[in-house]
């Protein structure tokens, strides 16, 4: 079983168009657990979530303020670590528990497989991962994945990469430029082993998933694991670039403010995106974005110059252009 983890911040109505899509399109077992962080009127929105899908076998759970979070004990190897620690954690007013947290979850967890989701993607695709793409994460807990957002459809798809029976193969470290399928640690609809994982996780410092993404890549690539890149013959997710709640990322979007959203959702409005009929990238502008009420559907949003430029930048290097 996989479990899926999915970190969330101040959008629920687009954390509900997500599980809305693994509900309908996630055919593989797996187990849904939401790690979130909430402000303001935004914790309403999660309260209505957790209500909606209370008998639907997902759990929420919520990041804590913590003066010291004793699980980076184990990471602090370095100067650089105890920079971070110190910054982002032990004398930083607004740090809590999400590393700690997160591992946690791990730790206890009885599933065999691990991925991470965040709140703005969404399944477009059928998901039936292969049993052979277990088996070779199986043998391989430290040196594979299979990473969702990719597949011969996406800009760019490299010719090393080489079609298996319903999967593609490659190796990570096997091209020197910056793109998806050279960037071996992702937050974003990749599973990996548990328990190789979470080895990993407790060795390095992050104190958000933004920074779990940038300081996980640098950790893994300098020791070279997870060669092993797998993925679907046709991509099965992409990130919807709506709006931006992290202030440690600059990812380009359409800055749809996630207040409206939560406003209407708590009005009892849900999303609902239209995606592009052909994909060729794993990150888009959504061609129309409506909320709905019962008979009600508002248009909110068309693709316009503004779209066009914010998809235009995001290129082969999709979110990750900020961590070269």
């Amino acid at each position: 079983m996989i479990l899926n983890i999915i970190f969330s911040y101040n959008r629920a109505v687009q954390l509900d168009y997500l599980i809305q899509s693994i509900l309908e399109r996630f055919k593989t077992d797996s187990k849904v657990v939401i790690l979130y962080h909430t402000t303001g009127a935004h914790k309403d929105g999660y309260e209505l979530l957790k209500r909606k899908y209370e008998d639907k076998g997902i759990s929420f759970v919520e990041r804590k303020p913590v003066f010291f979070d004793s699980s980076y004990i184990k990471a602090l190897n370095s100067k650089k670590d105890w920079k971070f620690f110190k910054e982002k954690n032990l004398f930083n007013k607004k740090s809590d528990n999400f590393k700690g947290l997160l591992q946690k979850i791990i730790r206890e967890s009885d599933c065999e497989f691990v991925m991470f989701n965040t709140d703005d993607g969404v399944f477009y695709e059928d998901v039936n991962i292969p049993e052979e793409v277990f088996t070779i994460i199986r043998n391989n807990p430290e040196n594979a994945s299979y990473r969702m957002y990719v597949g011969e459809n996406l800009e760019g798809h490299p010719s090393y990469v080489e079609k298996k029976d319903g999967y593609y193969q490659w190796d990570y470290y096997s091209d020197a430029e910056f793109h998806h399928w050279t960037f071996p640690f992702s937050v974003d609809a990749t599973v990996y082993h548990s328990k190789g994982l979470l080895k990993h996780l407790e060795k390095m410092v992050y104190h958000n998933p933004v920074t779990l993404e940038e300081n996980g890549y640098h950790y893994i690539t300098r020791k070279k694991l997870f060669r092993i890149g797998l993925s679907p013959i046709h991509s099965q997710l992409v990130a919807t670039k709506l709006n931006r709640v992290s202030v440690d990322s600059l990812n380009p979007t359409i800055h749809i403010k996630p207040e409206f959203l939560n406003e209407k959702f708590l009005d009892g409005y849900t999303l609902e995106l239209v995606i592009p009929e052909f994909i060729d990238n794993a990150n888009i502008v959504p061609s129309e974005i409506y909320l709905v009420k019962g008979d009600k559907k508002e248009l909110i949003y068309s693709l316009d110059d503004q779209g066009k430029k914010v998809q235009s930048l995001l290129g082969i290097e999709g979110a990750k252009e900020q961590l070269e």
